[in-house]
């Protein structure tokens, strides 16, 4: 005990002896402190004394008196060796206000003591003002400013930096700006400005006002058709403010695009369906909507049901049947409208009767439909009814059935059957020779098909007459009779006879046989130049039995053996242009006579002449052609041109009498008909051009005028001299951009083209002025 009290004694006079202070807490920053709600704060507490590690047990103390929590936000931290400790306060707030106090003892007995006072003040604080707001377009709204201070802030409000006072349709309040009767005007934006004048905060809010309108119809859905399978598109367009969101429901108020196949156009609210089927036939409504309203309309949707021929059986009746018809049944919704129409024919049928076949008749009907049908009511049916069907209503007829949705075609045959004929046999006659194994062709048409048998006396070829001789070949519709006609008792008349469930049908065909023909009765000479003749021919009074293929020359010098004789063969000329002998030399004389051939061979020569070919001399005339181009007309002698006053002159190369062709002249020139009208006179200049002979046969020309007459000629030439002229006349068109020429002819000959230029162009001005007065 002792010990301690001189302890104490001796510590004392040492605190007492060294002149310190008496020992403090000091709290730092000094002073109460006044802080803004929600800002960070640190105090230190330190020790003022000489001997720092006398200090004990030194914290904070809450204004509730008890030690400070220790947590996230509230907590303390010793400094040892400074005697010190800190108090941390996070985003202080109003519950942390009151006297905070750090305590300590100092050298086991002197108990230390220090306070603040914590005071908080509100900052400037947004409660309520959202940046974006938005109002109803003719309603009442206030623009939400909520503002928390303490001390409490003063409000007032700018648009567009301008003041606003209480008065016309603003009323200033605690919370907001009210605006009564909102217009588009009103949109734009808002300044709230919130200050305290205690502590000179000041902060600004600016706010946006949209003004909103509510959907109004651009365009209302309205009832629409759409073709079953096919796309359809359901219309409703809305505007507003914002843009409104759209909403397409069915008649149970199910989204539609929450089925397969449907989807929505979000932008314009256009609801389009893909492949729609029969049951998605009803009402349908669109919803526009926005923060401002809804509105809502409904459209009906019909599906059509496309048209389908559901039946339509072929039918087969005899020639001559009364009441024969052919029935097209069709499904569709709306029902379809039905037209029949024969495939050889492009013209329709009529319902009820035909004007042009009184015994077809066309009926229609609504039917009941098929229980299996897919909820399909009725159908409608056509029948065509025929009395006394023939042979040309065989065939296939054309069933249409349309309606809004479509058309569906499908046909089905009428088979008339009939007894057989022969109006398709080929041949009646047949020719045979040298024991020539001979075909003997017989068709029979009929339906169904004949069975065709062979027969000569009564009696059948192949059953009541066996012959090596004889092979059939085919029983119907086509059979064969191939006869080897070794002895003449072969050559007769043979039947063929068809037979069918309809009626029989006969037809003969006689087997003759044929020899070579005798000689020809004539040979005429019809034209002659320096190295062609030519020919036409009287035939043989017996041509064999079968028809002259073909006719032939032999031909030699006259003091020339028949031996070195040279042949020429000509096909018959079934057109009329002659038979030619070319390549002769001019004048000499030749030997010539004449044959003709069948199939079986060659008749003996006869009709033999003597010619002697004329000597070398001018070409003959070339032969102009006057078959008119595209569009050209000829009238009478002259070929009149459609469009252009280009013409295109051809001709054939003419015989060139033993000198061969080197040029040709071309020439043309302007004409009219003389005052008689019985010829042509030139009225203008001869154009000449020289066309070499390298095989040119055409040439064209492009004339000078409109609607005037040209004679256009052409002549050959060779070393000896000029053809005749061969001429044809040509008309060219009107010009129909200008006014009308005058091609009067004048009464003088020659006049030149200048000249027939400046009277045409006095002429038309002439008509002008007319025209103009």
């Amino acid at each position: 005990m002792g010990w301690r009290v001189f302890c104490i004694l001796l510590a004392y006079l040492s605190v007492g002896g060294s002149g310190t202070d008496t020992p403090t807490l000091k709290i730092l920053p000094s002073g109460d402190q006044e802080v803004r709600v929600g800002k960070n704060l640190v105090l230190t507490c330190r020790a003022l004394v000489s001997s720092l590690e006398l200090v004990r047990n030194l914290r904070w103390y809450n204004p509730k008196g008890l030690p400070v929590r220790q947590d996230d936000r509230i907590y303390s931290e010793e400094q040892p060796a400074e005697a010190a400790t800190a108090l941390f306060i996070k985003q202080v707030s109003p519950e942390d206000a009151g006297l905070y106090t750090c305590k300590a003892t100092y050298a086991s007995n002197q108990n230390l003591e220090a306070s603040v006072k914590i005071s908080l003040f509100v900052g400037i604080t947004w409660e309520d003002a959202p940046r974006a707001q938005y109002a109803r377009l003719g309603e009442n709204y206030k623009i939400r400013c909520k503002v928390r201070a303490r001390p409490p802030a003063s409000i007032d409000w700018l648009k567009e930096s301008l003041i606003i006072s209480t008065g016309n349709q603003y009323i200033i309040e605690s919370d907001g700006l009210e605006i009564q009767g909102v217009s588009k005007e009103n949109a734009g934006t808002y300044t709230c400005r919130a200050r305290v004048p205690e502590t000179g905060e000041l902060e600004e809010r600016d706010i946006q006002l949209e003004v909103q309108e509510p959907p109004t119809w651009v365009q209302k859905p309205f009832d629409i058709k759409g073709i079953e399978r096919d796309k359809v598109e359901l219309l409703c367009a809305a505007i507003g403010s914002p843009p409104p969101k759209y909403t397409w429901v069915d008649k149970d108020g199910i989204d539609v695009t929450e089925r397969e196949g449907w989807k929505l156009n979000e932008i314009t609210g256009s609801l389009t369906g893909y492949q729609i089927r029969r049951q998605e036939e009803g009402k349908y409504t669109c919803i526009a909507e926005n923060n401002a309203g809804r509105e809502e309309a409904s459209a009906y949707l019909s599906v059509i049901i496309r048209p389908k021929v559901q039946e339509l059986y072929n039918k087969t009746f005899p020639v001559g049947q009364m009441g024969a018809e052919l029935t097209c049944r069709a499904s569709g919704d709306p029902l379809p409208r039905i037209r029949w129409r024969k495939w050889s024919s492009t013209k329709p049928f009529l319902v009820g009767g035909q004007p042009d076949d009184s015994r077809v008749i066309i009926r229609e009907q609504a039917v009941p439909a098929p229980d299996y049908t897919e909820g399909e009511r009725n159908w409608m049916e056509s029948t065509i009814f025929i009395d006394g069907i023939q042979r040309r209503d065989d065939g296939l007829y054309e069933c249409q059935a349309e309606n809004e949705g479509g058309t569906f075609f499908k046909s089905g045959h009428i088979t008339v059957e009939f007894k057989p004929s022969f109006e398709d046999q080929p041949i009646s006659k047949e020719w045979s020779w040298d024991q020539r194994t001979v075909n003997l062709t017989c068709i029979a048409r009929s339906i169904p098909n004949a069975t065709v048998s062979w027969w000569f006396n009564d009696n059948e070829i192949g059953r009541d007459v066996v012959d090596d001789n004889f092979e059939v070949v085919g029983h119907g519709p086509r059979s064969d009779l191939i006869v080897k006609p070794l002895v003449s008792e072969y050559y007769r008349t043979y039947q063929c006879k068809a037979e069918n469930p309809h009626g029989l049908a006969f037809h003969d065909i006689v087997l003759e046989e044929a020899h070579e023909p005798t000689q020809l009765q004539q040979a005429i000479l019809d034209k002659s130049t320096a190295t062609t003749l030519q020919f036409r021919f009287v035939p043989p009074t017996d041509t064999g039995g079968l028809p002259i293929d073909s006719y032939a020359v032999e031909y030699k010098f006259s003091r020339s053996s028949w031996g070195s004789a040279r042949r020429r063969v000509w096909p018959v000329d079934s057109k009329g242009h002659g038979y030619i002998l070319e390549n002769l030399e001019p004048k000499t004389t030749y030997d010539l006579r004449f044959g003709c051939k069948n199939r079986v061979g060659f008749s003996p020569w006869g009709a033999g002449i003597q010619i002697t070919t004329p000597q070398r001399g001018r070409p003959e005339p070339p032969i102009l052609s006057i078959q008119t181009g595209p569009g050209e007309v000829l009238m009478g002698d002259v070929i009149e041109l459609p469009r252009s006053k280009d013409y295109e002159v051809s001709w054939q190369i003419p015989e060139d009498n033993g000198v061969p062709i080197d040029f040709f002249l071309l020439s043309y020139f302007p004409v009219h008909k003389s005052s008689l009208g019985t010829s042509w006179e030139r009225i203008g200049d001869i154009k000449k051009i020289e066309i070499p002979h390298r095989g040119n046969v055409r040439w064209g020309l492009q004339l000078d005028y409109q609607d005037t007459f040209y004679q256009v000629g052409l002549t050959a030439h060779n070393q000896l001299g000029y053809s005749t002229e061969s001429a044809l006349i040509v008309k060219t068109p009107r010009d129909q951009s200008r006014a009308p020429t005058i091609s009067t002819p004048h009464s003088r000959k020659g006049v030149n083209s200048a000249e027939s230029a400046v009277l045409s162009t006095i002429m038309q001005t002439l008509v002008l002025l007319v025209f103009i007065l």
